[in-house]
């Protein structure tokens, strides 16, 4: 983002407010002194110029990034005492992640607002930092935190959207996308939700359908977690299963975005 943007979303806000901070004669020498205790980023004089690297997303060619070990060793430096600095620096080196993050939300829902997504997004990228689970890595960190953020904010987001009668659906599916293990997963399957939570409050599917499906989807995840055989159902119950995922499909050809909701019943 260039510093003369006249966006005024909270991410930019955020982004602006942390550059000039950063500008400041005290937080220059905090930064130089932080900086110089590090030997990868020693090589970088001022925030601007690391902020800089990060944001160009040089690759190797082989799906990792040079950046990879500065993030490492900004994340090292958030776990080790130099908590506030290395917490700026990585927030707004993961700015553009935060707006790519946020803006796929809210095209997915329109009924939440702009900044409390952003704020959830931000905030779940605080708590992702000051999670162990990265500390050492030194390979795939942007790729991994990315994929973490945007599982968080897509689930919040399903929650916020979703009512009561969708609690049952959400240990379905965590178990499904746990069994999965993929970002593309997470975000199909948030669609998934949706779609299905769309159907429900317009009368395409009865409470009776919802619980069908609510009890395939656990048994199907617990068989491939626990790799047992899959569970038995009547032949009346999979008759039922086929024709409710049928007419499923059905509707979401008819939906404006009928392509995208129709390769999210594949979860099924």
């Amino acid at each position: 983002m260039s510093r003369e943007s006249s966006c005024r979303c909270l991410l930019c806000a955020l982004e602006r407010s942390l550059t000039d901070q950063f500008a400041r004669h005290a937080c220059a020498e905090a930064y130089r002194h932080f900086a110089d205790s590090h030997s990868l980023l020693s090589a970088f004089p001022s925030e601007l110029q690391l902020i800089g690297y990060l944001h160009s997303g040089r690759d190797q060619g082989n799906g990792t990034y040079p950046a990879d070990r500065i993030l490492a060793e900004l994340l090292e430096a958030a776990a080790s005492g130099d908590a506030v600095v290395a917490r700026d620096l990585l927030l707004l080196a993961f700015i553009p992640m935060l707006h790519s993050t946020s803006r796929q939300v809210a095209s997915r829902y329109p009924s939440l607002a702009s900044d409390d997504i952003a704020q959830h997004a931000v905030t779940a990228l605080l708590q992702i930092i000051a999670s162990a689970e990265f500390y050492g890595r030194g390979s795939h960190v942007a790729f991994a935190i990315s994929r973490v953020l945007k599982r968080k904010t897509f689930e919040w987001a399903e929650r916020e959207c979703r009512p009561p009668v969708f609690g049952a659906f959400s240990e379905a599916f965590g178990e499904a996308v746990d069994a999965y293990d993929s970002s593309e997963t997470v975000e199909r399957t948030a669609v998934l939700r949706h779609f299905l939570h769309r159907c429900h409050q317009r009368g395409f599917l009865s409470g009776e359908d919802m619980e069908l499906l609510v009890q395939f989807k656990l048994d199907a995840a617990r068989d491939r977690k626990q790799g047992g055989p899959a569970a038995l159902y009547s032949n009346a119950a999979r008759q039922r299963m086929k024709r409710i995922l049928s007419r499923l499909r059905r509707i979401a050809r008819n939906l404006p975005n009928r392509q995208h909701d129709d390769a999210q019943l594949r979860l099924f």
